[in-house]
């Protein structure tokens, strides 16, 4: 029988954290579920770890290859997957017991293609990263919940919801393109694949094609999700980061967009991501010291700027930093 839910673990260096993770998973009150772990190269325990696991609990399935990035890694996830929908899960967080549970029953109920909900974090300054536990648990997740009682929304198009007002005018549910805060219904995501060459921002822009085919979804506030700061994570680590391959990325969804999608779908997406992330770049490449490199940034904004990708500007704040990358440009080319 197939699963109904794959859920996909990239794992890389993380033996501190990843038995919480897959506790998590194989204590999940829903049980037809298949689990990919994929052995990103791992130089600790983690995949004798995940082994172990597998070797106990058939749903699990290990599969060890050579460091290539966690987009690599969900990609090789995705070419395996056989559930209905999928769900992605970082290694060194985990998830409520029952998260499966709900995230199932209202994709059934609801017929929909995405359900989002929240997380909760382990800190939240960075002092606090140093004491990052291996085995801390919210006092949420021990929470019975009643799933008939859950309070969501559905969303006809995902794309023109970026909050859930009933929920609070400040509740990024759509607008994050955290991938792991999210199940997807698998024929979704079959002709989508991670972007390899971004090490960060990568899953806004997995988001943002998936946005692209203006699915129907669920809201709901609820933190299924416990996110870790981990300090040797890539993400806070800091290492990889490329300015020119996240400009690459949004180059090339910016032009989906531009080809595939209406005038206020395609406005919605420039607003709420194009024009959120263009500012983050622009202050790091006016902060850059290295002159070579900020020529090269510069570079890359007058390709964008010659293909059209500037041209639009939905609101003000876009016509500010439309104005300060053209200036940036003529100052470095």
């Amino acid at each position: 029988m197939l699963p109904k839910i794959t859920i996909i673990i990239p794992i890389y260096n993380v033996e501190k954290y990843l038995c919480r993770c897959l506790d998590s998973v194989k204590n999940q009150t829903f049980t037809q579920y298949q689990a990919i772990l994929i052995d990103d190269g791992s130089l600790d325990k983690s995949g004798k770890i995940a082994e172990n696991y597998a070797s106990i609990d058939k749903r699990f399935v290990v599969v060890h290859k050579k460091n290539g990035g966690v987009s690599a890694a969900r990609n090789d996830g995705l070419d395996m997957a056989t559930g209905k929908y999928i769900m992605f899960l970082d290694s060194d967080d985990c998830i409520h017991p029952q998260t499966m549970e709900i995230l199932y029953t209202l994709a059934e109920q609801e017929n929909v293609g995405v359900v989002s909900f929240e997380y909760d974090r382990e800190s939240h300054s960075a002092k606090d990263v140093k004491r990052a536990s291996s085995d801390k648990m919210p006092e949420f997740f021990k929470n019975k919940l009643d799933v008939s009682k859950i309070k969501y929304k559905r969303v006809k198009n995902l794309i023109t919801k970026s909050t859930n007002d009933d929920f609070g005018p400040k509740s990024w549910y759509v607008q994050t393109g955290m991938t792991t805060l999210r199940m997807y219904r698998h024929d979704l995501l079959a002709d989508l694949r991670f972007d390899t060459k971004m090490r960060v921002l990568e899953d806004t822009c997995f988001w943002s094609m998936i946005l692209l085919k203006r699915p129907s979804g669920v809201i709901t506030r609820l933190p299924l999700y416990f996110y870790t700061v981990n300090p040797n994570s890539l993400l806070h680590a800091g290492a990889g980061k490329s300015t020119n391959d996240i400009l690459y990325g949004f180059w090339r969804v910016a032009k989906e967009y531009q080809n595939n999608a209406n005038l206020k779908d395609m406005r919605i997406w420039y607003k709420r991501f194009f024009w959120s992330v263009l500012p983050r770049i622009l202050h790091g490449a006016i902060r850059e010291q290295n002159i070579e490199n900020k020529r090269q940034i510069a570079n890359v904004f007058n390709e964008m700027k010659n293909d059209g990708i500037f041209n639009v500007v939905p609101d003000f704040h876009a016509r500010r930093y439309r104005r300060r990358i053209l200036k940036f440009i003529s100052q470095n080319l």
